[in-house]
């Protein structure tokens, strides 16, 4: 188990969403989140885990703050075709 459903709440979207993330990860230029994502995918670690480790949760900082802060400008309809397009 590789905590995706606990962190979807079991949500058929949400999950997909994060699997497609992961995939990406996995496939990244960057060795350590290539690292955690197939590390996750295997199941020897949960996203838990992983955001709350030293190694992975910093990696996973920097894009997730950019990520945020390109949402947070969005507007409502742009929110809305975002998560039409996961």
């Amino acid at each position: 188990m590789d905590g995706v459903d606990d962190i979807t709440g079991g949500d058929e979207k949400r999950r997909h969403a994060l699997r497609q993330v992961l995939n990406q990860l996995a496939r990244s230029n960057n060795p350590l989140l290539r690292e955690m994502a197939t590390a996750v995918q295997e199941g020897q670690l949960t996203l838990r885990q992983a955001a709350a480790s030293n190694t992975y949760g910093t990696e996973l900082t920097t894009p997730f703050h950019t990520f945020w802060t390109a949402y947070q400008e969005m507007t409502p309809e742009e929110r809305v075709d975002l998560a039409a397009r996961s």
